[in-house]
């Protein structure tokens, strides 16, 4: 789900038998209508309850995780008649070997909440009340010898909104891929790929795209201290009778720069075909969009843990209909935070996030720069 997840993580995974946790938190968030001109503030409140598992020691390997929760706004937020909004998830995966050459992977999450991810692909710097977000992959894995494997990927993802508003950017994606790799050390291995993505707008809002890629990449397999995977090629995008061909960009990097100190980071570059749609005027046929971000983590003791991290999402829409000029957006999110432990069982969390948001031209309103500070307490039990 998320270009954190670019990268392969740092170390073995490990086993876990079932693990509740219990959250309560309280904040308060100054522009919770993401508004430059009208700011609304509101003080909110929520709660949610979450259950962990994972084996990664048998033949098949499984982990699943589910949280169920809310959060109350005290005003109405994101443009909605709203104040109460979701906070539920469900997640798992299977990996079973069939043999000492052959493995087969299923991931699936499907998520219920409000509040854009960049990360995770999402596309506004506005709040649009909840979403119904999902991805399902495959991958069939099998080695040809000691140095050569090959792989085949199928996923389906999508997004839809909830609000009535916002449903002209509902989308669905089909992914399918196969991939040739090398090692030619123990760290290091290459790897030449073939992607189609095709891309589902809501009918009527905007039109449909085909997506071809081919790039190049390399993987640094798994250490105790590091792991990166760097993807780069091209991009045929088939929209409306149109061929548009970009520079594509992947990337990952995790790193333990010491003891108690880790960073990871991401990079993409793709032609989205994302909120593209501007009503009669017509819609954008090219969406050229960047989005970098990176966070760590340093254990100053066994009772406190510093937090820091930033995302930044840039977006060109250009090739309009009916000559629509060309605009872009970016949105920066710098946070900062710590835990900190209370008692054995239960960790306290502040967090503060400012969002940085502007429009060059905009649609829907004037689309001019805002700001927003959203400042969050928690308190988490485990048991």
């Amino acid at each position: 789900m998320s270009l954190y997840d670019t990268a392969p993580a740092i170390g073995l995974p490990v086993s876990q038998a079932v693990k509740y946790t219990l959250s309560v938190r309280v904040g308060y968030d100054d522009n919770i209508n993401s508004s430059n001109r009208s700011k609304t503030p509101s003080i909110y409140t929520g709660a949610d309850l979450g259950v962990s598992y994972s084996d990664f020691e048998s033949t098949t390997k499984t982990h699943y995780n589910a949280s169920l929760g809310a959060t109350y706004y005290f005003k109405k937020a994101y443009s909605t008649n709203h104040k109460w909004f979701s906070n539920t998830s469900v997640g798992g995966g299977i990996t079973h070997s069939f043999s000492d050459r052959c493995t087969y992977s299923l991931n699936a999450n499907v998520r219920y909440q409000p509040e854009p991810d960049y990360a995770n692909g999402m596309s506004t710097s506005r709040a649009q009340g909840d979403c119904f977000n999902w991805s399902i992959s495959n991958a069939v894995t099998r080695s040809i010898d000691t140095r050569w494997s090959w792989s085949l990927n199928a996923s389906y993802s999508g997004n839809f909104y909830m609000e009535k508003m916002y449903e002209y950017d509902d989308r669905q994606y089909l992914n399918g891929s196969a991939s040739l790799s090398v090692k030619t050390s123990e760290l290091v291995s290459y790897n030449l790929s073939l992607t189609y993505r095709y891309d589902m707008k809501k009918s009527g809002y905007g039109y449909n795209s085909n997506n071809l890629y081919a790039t190049l990449g390399t993987s640094r397999s798994l250490t105790p201290y590091s792991s990166m995977n760097v993807n780069i090629g091209v991009q045929q995008k088939i929209i409306h009778r149109e061929k548009i061909w970009t520079p594509t960009v992947r990337l990952g990097y995790n790193r333990k720069v010491m003891e108690g100190f880790s960073i990871n980071l991401y990079g993409s570059l793709d032609n989205e075909n994302v909120d593209t749609y501007r009503g009669s005027l017509g819609s954008y046929l090219s969406n050229p969009s960047v989005r970098v971000g990176f966070s760590g983590s340093y254990t100053w003791s066994p009772d406190l843990s510093l937090m820091f991290g930033c995302s930044y999402y840039t977006s060109e829409y250009t090739r309009g209909e009916h000559g629509m000029q060309s605009h872009k957006r970016y949105t920066i999110t710098p946070n900062v935070g710590a835990s900190f432990r209370i008692t054995d069982k239960i960790r306290g969390t502040i967090s503060y996030t400012h969002t940085i948001s502007n429009s060059s031209y905009g649609y829907y309103g004037s689309g001019s720069k805002y700001h927003r500070n959203n400042v969050t307490f928690s308190a988490t039990y485990t048991f």
